[in-house]
Protein backbone atom coordinates (compact mmCIF):
# COMPACT_ATOMS: atom_id res chain seq x y z
CA UNK A 1 0.00 0.00 0.00
CA UNK A 2 1.48 3.31 -0.93
CA UNK A 3 2.71 5.62 2.18
CA UNK A 4 4.51 8.71 2.81
CA UNK A 5 6.83 9.89 5.71
CA UNK A 6 8.33 12.90 6.66
CA UNK A 7 11.73 13.75 7.88
CA UNK A 8 11.56 17.11 9.62
CA UNK A 9 14.98 18.68 10.14
CA UNK A 10 15.73 22.02 12.67
CA UNK A 11 18.81 23.74 13.43
CA UNK A 12 20.32 22.91 17.10
CA UNK A 13 23.16 23.91 19.05
CA UNK A 14 25.01 20.47 18.05
CA UNK A 15 24.15 21.06 14.08
CA UNK A 16 20.79 19.84 12.39
CA UNK A 17 18.33 17.38 14.38
CA UNK A 18 15.84 15.23 13.40
CA UNK A 19 12.65 14.69 14.48
CA UNK A 20 12.14 10.64 15.63
CA UNK A 21 8.97 9.11 17.32
CA UNK A 22 8.65 5.93 18.72
CA UNK A 23 5.76 3.75 17.64
CA UNK A 24 3.57 2.27 20.51
CA UNK A 25 4.51 -1.17 21.86
CA UNK A 26 0.46 -2.10 21.14
CA UNK A 27 1.20 -1.04 17.31
CA UNK A 28 1.02 -4.34 14.87
CA UNK A 29 3.73 -2.89 12.51
CA UNK A 30 7.18 -2.41 13.87
CA UNK A 31 6.72 -1.56 17.74
CA UNK A 32 8.67 0.44 19.74
CA UNK A 33 10.50 1.11 17.00
CA UNK A 34 11.52 4.60 16.21
CA UNK A 35 10.55 6.04 13.06
CA UNK A 36 9.68 9.33 11.17
CA UNK A 37 6.17 10.68 10.93
CA UNK A 38 4.14 9.26 8.28
CA UNK A 39 1.47 6.37 7.34
CA UNK A 40 -0.07 4.93 4.47
CA UNK A 41 -2.23 7.11 1.87
CA UNK A 42 -6.12 7.87 2.81
CA UNK A 43 -8.97 7.92 -0.14
CA UNK A 44 -9.28 11.57 0.86
CA UNK A 45 -5.83 12.57 0.39
CA UNK A 46 -6.78 11.88 -3.55
CA UNK A 47 -9.30 14.26 -3.21
CA UNK A 48 -9.32 17.09 -6.12
CA UNK A 49 -8.16 20.84 -5.08
CA UNK A 50 -7.29 19.46 -1.35
CA UNK A 51 -6.44 22.15 0.82
CA UNK A 52 -3.25 20.68 2.08
CA UNK A 53 -1.99 20.57 -1.50
CA UNK A 54 -2.04 24.37 -1.64
CA UNK A 55 0.66 26.12 -3.49
CA UNK A 56 1.81 22.77 -5.63
CA UNK A 57 -0.21 21.43 -8.37
CA UNK A 58 -0.35 17.33 -10.00
CA UNK A 59 1.98 18.21 -12.36
CA UNK A 60 4.74 19.68 -10.13
CA UNK A 61 4.93 17.16 -7.98
CA UNK A 62 4.97 14.39 -10.41
CA UNK A 63 7.55 16.52 -11.81
CA UNK A 64 9.19 16.46 -8.71
CA UNK A 65 9.15 12.78 -8.06
CA UNK A 66 11.12 12.37 -11.25
CA UNK A 67 8.09 11.45 -13.38
CA UNK A 68 7.79 7.74 -11.51
CA UNK A 69 4.21 8.58 -10.15
CA UNK A 70 1.58 9.93 -12.54
CA UNK A 71 0.31 13.45 -11.19
CA UNK A 72 -2.81 12.68 -9.48
CA UNK A 73 -0.83 9.67 -7.31
CA UNK A 74 2.00 11.71 -6.91
CA UNK A 75 0.24 14.85 -5.27
CA UNK A 76 -1.82 12.71 -3.54
CA UNK A 77 1.68 11.38 -1.72
CA UNK A 78 2.20 14.72 -1.09
CA UNK A 79 -0.71 15.73 0.89
CA UNK A 80 -0.72 12.60 2.82
CA UNK A 81 2.77 13.72 4.12
CA UNK A 82 1.53 16.84 4.78
CA UNK A 83 -1.97 15.29 6.99
CA UNK A 84 0.51 12.58 8.90
CA UNK A 85 3.17 14.93 10.13
CA UNK A 86 -0.18 17.00 11.28
CA UNK A 87 -2.01 14.35 12.82
CA UNK A 88 0.89 12.97 14.29
CA UNK A 89 2.53 15.89 15.54
CA UNK A 90 0.41 18.86 14.92
CA UNK A 91 3.28 20.28 12.93
CA UNK A 92 2.12 22.08 10.02
CA UNK A 93 4.28 21.83 6.55
CA UNK A 94 3.25 22.96 3.32
CA UNK A 95 3.54 20.69 0.66
CA UNK A 96 5.09 22.59 -1.77
CA UNK A 97 7.93 23.29 0.64
CA UNK A 98 8.46 19.32 0.98
CA UNK A 99 11.80 17.80 -0.57
CA UNK A 100 11.60 14.25 -1.88
CA UNK A 101 14.24 12.40 -0.77
CA UNK A 102 13.91 8.39 -1.37
CA UNK A 103 11.91 5.51 -1.77
CA UNK A 104 11.53 2.22 0.32
CA UNK A 105 9.36 -0.92 -0.80
CA UNK A 106 8.61 -3.54 2.07
CA UNK A 107 9.86 -7.18 1.06
CA UNK A 108 7.36 -9.16 -0.12
CA UNK A 109 7.27 -11.90 2.79
CA UNK A 110 5.85 -9.28 4.91
CA UNK A 111 2.48 -9.48 5.98
CA UNK A 112 2.01 -5.61 5.86
CA UNK A 113 3.52 -4.18 3.06
CA UNK A 114 4.62 -0.55 2.31
CA UNK A 115 5.81 1.51 -0.72
CA UNK A 116 6.91 4.24 1.17
CA UNK A 117 8.08 7.75 -0.64
CA UNK A 118 10.32 9.54 1.99
CA UNK A 119 10.53 13.27 2.24
CA UNK A 120 11.90 16.33 4.40
CA UNK A 121 11.17 19.62 5.45
CA UNK A 122 12.77 22.65 7.12
CA UNK A 123 11.59 24.11 10.54
CA UNK A 124 11.80 26.82 13.07
CA UNK A 125 14.26 26.09 15.32
CA UNK A 126 11.86 26.38 18.30
CA UNK A 127 9.32 23.62 16.59
CA UNK A 128 8.59 20.70 18.75
CA UNK A 129 5.94 18.43 18.44
CA UNK A 130 2.55 20.11 19.97
CA UNK A 131 0.11 17.55 19.88
CA UNK A 132 1.43 13.65 20.45
CA UNK A 133 -1.22 11.03 18.76
CA UNK A 134 -1.89 7.52 20.10
CA UNK A 135 0.70 6.98 17.07
CA UNK A 136 3.30 8.10 19.26
CA UNK A 137 4.81 6.57 22.35
CA UNK A 138 7.46 9.30 22.52
CA UNK A 139 9.95 11.95 20.32
CA UNK A 140 13.38 13.19 20.57
CA UNK A 141 15.21 15.64 18.06
CA UNK A 142 18.71 14.00 17.51
CA UNK A 143 21.31 14.80 15.40
CA UNK A 144 22.12 12.04 12.35
CA UNK A 145 26.05 11.38 14.07
CA UNK A 146 23.69 10.84 18.03
CA UNK A 147 21.12 8.90 15.93
CA UNK A 148 23.36 6.51 14.65
CA UNK A 149 25.51 6.21 17.48
CA UNK A 150 22.93 4.96 20.14
CA UNK A 151 22.09 2.72 17.71
CA UNK A 152 25.17 1.26 16.73
CA UNK A 153 24.77 0.47 20.96
CA UNK A 154 22.01 -1.09 20.56
CA UNK A 155 20.05 2.22 22.33
CA UNK A 156 17.59 3.06 19.63
CA UNK A 157 16.17 0.68 17.17
CA UNK A 158 15.66 1.42 13.85
CA UNK A 159 14.54 -0.15 10.64
CA UNK A 160 17.17 -0.12 7.66
CA UNK A 161 15.20 2.83 5.92
CA UNK A 162 15.42 4.62 9.62
CA UNK A 163 18.63 4.05 9.55
CA UNK A 164 19.70 4.91 5.60
CA UNK A 165 18.06 8.10 5.91
CA UNK A 166 20.57 9.11 8.63
CA UNK A 167 23.39 8.00 7.12
CA UNK A 168 22.56 10.25 4.00
CA UNK A 169 21.73 12.72 6.00
CA UNK A 170 25.14 12.80 7.65
CA UNK A 171 27.37 15.96 7.12
CA UNK A 172 24.32 18.14 5.89
CA UNK A 173 24.02 21.56 7.49
CA UNK A 174 20.18 22.25 6.54
CA UNK A 175 17.48 21.32 4.02
CA UNK A 176 19.01 23.02 0.95
CA UNK A 177 22.28 20.76 1.42
CA UNK A 178 19.73 18.13 1.70
CA UNK A 179 18.11 18.86 -1.43
CA UNK A 180 21.22 19.76 -3.73
CA UNK A 181 23.01 15.98 -2.69
CA UNK A 182 19.75 13.75 -2.64
CA UNK A 183 17.96 15.42 -5.89
CA UNK A 184 16.14 13.06 -8.34
CA UNK A 185 18.34 12.46 -11.01
CA UNK A 186 17.40 11.49 -14.78
CA UNK A 187 14.85 8.87 -16.06
CA UNK A 188 16.83 6.47 -16.61
CA UNK A 189 16.15 2.79 -18.56
CA UNK A 190 15.13 -0.09 -16.74
CA UNK A 191 17.98 -2.00 -15.09
CA UNK A 192 20.23 -4.54 -16.54
CA UNK A 193 22.64 -7.43 -15.70
CA UNK A 194 25.30 -8.35 -18.33
CA UNK A 195 27.34 -11.49 -17.75
CA UNK A 196 30.88 -11.41 -17.58
CA UNK A 197 31.61 -15.09 -18.35
CA UNK A 198 30.40 -17.98 -16.99
CA UNK A 199 30.44 -16.93 -13.16
CA UNK A 200 30.36 -13.00 -12.96
CA UNK A 201 27.23 -10.48 -14.03
CA UNK A 202 27.34 -6.92 -13.86
CA UNK A 203 23.88 -4.95 -12.68
CA UNK A 204 23.18 -1.82 -13.78
CA UNK A 205 20.88 -0.96 -10.51
CA UNK A 206 18.02 1.64 -10.39
CA UNK A 207 16.80 3.17 -7.27
CA UNK A 208 20.39 3.43 -5.45
CA UNK A 209 19.52 4.51 -2.44
CA UNK A 210 16.12 4.45 -3.01
CA UNK A 211 16.90 8.07 -5.12
CA UNK A 212 14.70 8.07 -8.54
CA UNK A 213 16.80 8.52 -11.51
CA UNK A 214 20.02 7.17 -9.49
CA UNK A 215 22.43 4.06 -10.09
CA UNK A 216 25.03 1.87 -8.74
CA UNK A 217 26.47 -1.19 -9.71
CA UNK A 218 26.19 -4.66 -8.44
CA UNK A 219 27.68 -8.32 -8.94
CA UNK A 220 26.02 -11.85 -9.27
CA UNK A 221 29.05 -13.88 -8.75
CA UNK A 222 28.62 -18.13 -9.31
CA UNK A 223 27.72 -20.74 -11.40
CA UNK A 224 24.54 -22.19 -9.63
CA UNK A 225 25.03 -20.62 -5.76
CA UNK A 226 25.09 -17.48 -6.38
CA UNK A 227 26.29 -14.57 -4.05
CA UNK A 228 24.68 -11.13 -4.85
CA UNK A 229 27.52 -7.88 -4.24
CA UNK A 230 26.41 -4.87 -3.20
CA UNK A 231 22.18 -4.57 -3.80
CA UNK A 232 21.57 -0.63 -3.66
CA UNK A 233 17.36 -0.76 -4.90
CA UNK A 234 14.98 -0.73 -1.89
CA UNK A 235 11.97 -0.30 -4.48
CA UNK A 236 12.00 -3.89 -5.92
CA UNK A 237 12.43 -2.69 -9.60
CA UNK A 238 16.09 -4.18 -9.58
CA UNK A 239 15.35 -7.29 -7.61
CA UNK A 240 12.76 -8.11 -9.93
CA UNK A 241 15.45 -8.63 -13.07
CA UNK A 242 17.86 -9.91 -10.62
CA UNK A 243 15.55 -12.76 -10.05
CA UNK A 244 14.77 -13.51 -13.64
CA UNK A 245 18.44 -13.35 -14.36
CA UNK A 246 18.69 -15.97 -11.67
CA UNK A 247 15.92 -17.93 -13.19
CA UNK A 248 17.07 -18.07 -16.64
CA UNK A 249 20.42 -19.97 -15.27
CA UNK A 250 18.61 -22.43 -13.10
CA UNK A 251 20.44 -20.75 -10.18
CA UNK A 252 19.56 -19.72 -6.50
CA UNK A 253 20.67 -16.74 -4.73
CA UNK A 254 22.81 -18.22 -1.49
CA UNK A 255 23.34 -14.69 0.34
CA UNK A 256 24.50 -11.42 0.29
CA UNK A 257 27.95 -9.87 0.27
CA UNK A 258 28.51 -6.28 0.95
CA UNK A 259 32.15 -4.28 -0.14
CA UNK A 260 30.89 -1.29 2.11
CA UNK A 261 28.13 0.28 4.40
CA UNK A 262 27.09 3.06 2.18
CA UNK A 263 23.58 3.55 1.59
CA UNK A 264 24.51 3.08 -2.03
CA UNK A 265 26.10 0.16 -1.52
CA UNK A 266 23.62 -2.11 0.64
CA UNK A 267 19.73 0.00 0.83
CA UNK A 268 18.91 -3.07 -1.15
CA UNK A 269 19.91 -5.78 1.87
CA UNK A 270 16.44 -5.74 3.51
CA UNK A 271 14.89 -7.37 0.73
CA UNK A 272 16.92 -10.44 0.77
CA UNK A 273 17.76 -10.58 4.53
CA UNK A 274 14.36 -9.59 6.13
CA UNK A 275 12.59 -11.00 3.01
CA UNK A 276 13.93 -14.08 1.84
CA UNK A 277 16.23 -14.92 5.16
CA UNK A 278 19.25 -14.78 2.93
CA UNK A 279 22.73 -14.67 5.10
CA UNK A 280 24.73 -11.32 4.69
CA UNK A 281 28.05 -10.54 4.99
CA UNK A 282 30.72 -7.48 5.18
CA UNK A 283 33.46 -5.67 6.92
CA UNK A 284 33.77 -5.28 10.46
CA UNK A 285 32.36 -2.55 11.72
CA UNK A 286 28.91 -2.31 9.89
CA UNK A 287 25.88 -1.11 11.54
CA UNK A 288 22.73 -3.17 10.80
CA UNK A 289 19.29 -3.87 11.71
CA UNK A 290 19.77 -7.13 10.36
CA UNK A 291 22.56 -10.13 11.47
CA UNK A 292 25.61 -10.90 8.94
CA UNK A 293 28.83 -12.44 9.40
CA UNK A 294 31.91 -9.65 9.74
CA UNK A 295 34.89 -10.42 7.31
CA UNK A 296 38.02 -9.49 7.88
CA UNK A 297 40.95 -9.23 4.88
CA UNK A 298 41.97 -12.86 3.48
CA UNK A 299 38.67 -14.58 4.94
CA UNK A 300 36.48 -16.12 2.18
CA UNK A 301 32.78 -15.69 1.68
CA UNK A 302 31.14 -18.68 3.84
CA UNK A 303 28.39 -18.87 1.15
CA UNK A 304 28.15 -19.36 -2.64
CA UNK A 305 30.04 -21.94 -5.32
CA UNK A 306 33.15 -19.62 -6.11
CA UNK A 307 35.40 -18.42 -3.91
CA UNK A 308 35.40 -15.02 -3.21
CA UNK A 309 38.37 -13.81 -0.47
CA UNK A 310 37.75 -10.66 1.42
CA UNK A 311 40.75 -7.83 0.76
CA UNK A 312 41.56 -4.48 1.57
CA UNK A 313 40.57 -2.16 -0.94
CA UNK A 314 42.14 0.40 -3.36
CA UNK A 315 39.71 3.02 -3.57
CA UNK A 316 38.26 3.06 0.43
CA UNK A 317 38.82 3.67 4.21
CA UNK A 318 37.41 1.40 7.04
CA UNK A 319 34.43 -0.49 6.74
CA UNK A 320 35.47 -1.28 3.49
CA UNK A 321 35.78 -4.66 1.39
CA UNK A 322 37.02 -5.84 -2.27
CA UNK A 323 36.22 -9.48 -3.27
CA UNK A 324 38.98 -11.19 -5.16
CA UNK A 325 37.54 -14.12 -7.39
CA UNK A 326 39.46 -17.03 -8.31
CA UNK A 327 40.98 -15.95 -11.51
CA UNK A 328 42.20 -12.71 -9.79
CA UNK A 329 39.84 -10.19 -10.54
CA UNK A 330 38.36 -8.01 -8.03
CA UNK A 331 35.00 -6.35 -7.23
CA UNK A 332 35.34 -2.78 -5.78
CA UNK A 333 33.05 -1.25 -4.53
CA UNK A 334 30.89 1.21 -7.05
CA UNK A 335 33.70 0.79 -9.72
CA UNK A 336 32.40 0.00 -13.29
CA UNK A 337 34.27 -3.41 -14.16
CA UNK A 338 36.28 -5.71 -11.77
CA UNK A 339 40.05 -5.12 -11.33
CA UNK A 340 42.27 -7.67 -12.97
CA UNK A 341 45.91 -8.46 -11.84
Amino acid sequence: MPAATVVLLRAGPGGLEVLLTRRPATMAFAPDVHVFPGGRLDPSDRMANHPLARGLTARDAAARLGGTLAPAAALAHFVAAVRETLEETGIEVAARSLVPLSRWVTPASLVRRFDVRFFAAGVPADTDIRAPSSEVAASRWLTPADALAEARDGRLAMLLPTLVTFEQLMGHVDLASVRATLRVGPALDPPSITWIGADLARIDQRWAAGVAGRSATGWLVGRHELVLVDPADPTGVTSDAIDAAVSERGARLAGIALTGWSPEQRAGVELYAAGRGLPVAGAVGGLAPHPFTALRPEDHVPFGDILLIAESPSHAGPGALAYRLPDGRRLEGRFDDPVGD
